[in-house]
């Protein structure tokens, strides 16, 4: 029997996964499934790392404490994040607390202090360590990844969905729209209508942060449209968005583009007349040239550069 071949893995933070994880959001998959192998891989690799360091000098507590504080005082902005793993801090809860990186030693000291006063052996102390910079790993990485991935989708899904409705970019739409007198806020996309405009915001948001979306209901205009991951059907945020005039489209097992072609229509935008089956979608949007979603990819490595 010939055996089965895993289906290739494509990493989901290029413009080729960028293509294949815009196509599989607009036909109703959950993307967070498309995008955990990467989060789970990048974890792996970092725990390796952090145990190899928790291993070192095996047979000397003081030896090896002696080697993470000389860590923690050398190095450049590169290793900054690992160091305050070394602490047990993510980068934001160090930021909060004040500290700096003269303090980053006094704090493992304490840190340490607190581990020994707790553990029975001394075989406990380094895993008990270990486990705390994983901690602040799992934290750090899950939500960089986070970040990233609505940086590169929220542009990637408007443009996909607007050119699968027959729209031309900088002719019936604009995309990354920079805030101004009107809009107080940038917007993922802005589509034009005999009247004027309307604007497109998408919003990757799962059942458990709802209160995002309703905000961003409160801030848009009459016939927007929010392209939204999916929320509790009794959330106030589809009341708020009918008194609005806002349409709420949910992304997650249903045909968003349908939905928006819709209603779009009604808005007089020349989108086709043709109905759009979410079977065709994803091969749609499969078929679009990767340099179109590499200016997304590359524009989040732009912002993730400056932010560091």
């Amino acid at each position: 029997m010939a055996s089965l071949s895993k289906p290739e893995w494509v990493d989901p933070f290029t413009p080729r996964g960028t293509r294949e994880a815009t196509a599989r959001i607009l036909s109703g998959h959950n993307y967070r499934l498309f995008y955990n192998r990467a989060t789970r891989l990048e974890l792996i690799s970092t725990y390796r790392e952090l145990a190899s360091l928790a291993r070192l000098h095996s047979h000397n507590l003081d030896v090896w404490k002696s080697h993470i504080r000389q860590l923690l005082t050398t190095g450049n902005k590169e290793v900054q994040q690992m160091r305050q793993w070394l602490i047990g801090l993510t980068r934001k809860t160090a930021t909060n607390l004040g500290l700096r990186t003269d303090d980053y030693v006094p704090f493992f000291e304490e840190m340490m202090a607190d581990i020994e006063s707790s553990v029975s052996s001394k075989s406990e102390i380094r895993e008990t360590a270990l486990l705390l910079w994983c901690g602040a790993a799992t934290l750090t990485i899950r939500g960089s990844h986070k970040a990233r991935i609505g940086k590169i989708l929220e542009r990637s899904i408007a443009r996909a969905a607007l050119t699968t409705i027959g729209l031309q970019e900088n002719k019936n739409f604009r995309l990354n729209i920079e805030a101004d007198q009107e809009v107080d806020r940038q917007t993922d996309a802005e589509v034009r209508t005999p009247r004027g405009a309307v604007r497109v915001e998408v919003g990757l948001i799962g059942e458990g942060n709802p209160e995002v979306i309703a905000d961003k209901v409160g801030r848009m205009n009459r016939g927007s449209i929010i392209l939204m991951d999916k929320i509790p059907a009794k959330s106030n945020a589809y009341r708020t968005a009918e008194l609005r005039g806002v349409k709420l489209i949910q992304l997650r097992k249903n045909n968003a583009v349908e939905e928006m072609r819709v209603h779009l229509s009604t808005l007089q935008v020349p989108v086709t007349t043709i109905e759009i089956e979410i079977e065709s979608v994803e091969q749609h949007v499969l078929q679009m040239p990767e340099e179109i979603f590499e200016a997304d990819y590359l524009l989040e490595l732009d912002t993730a550069v400056v932010k560091q």
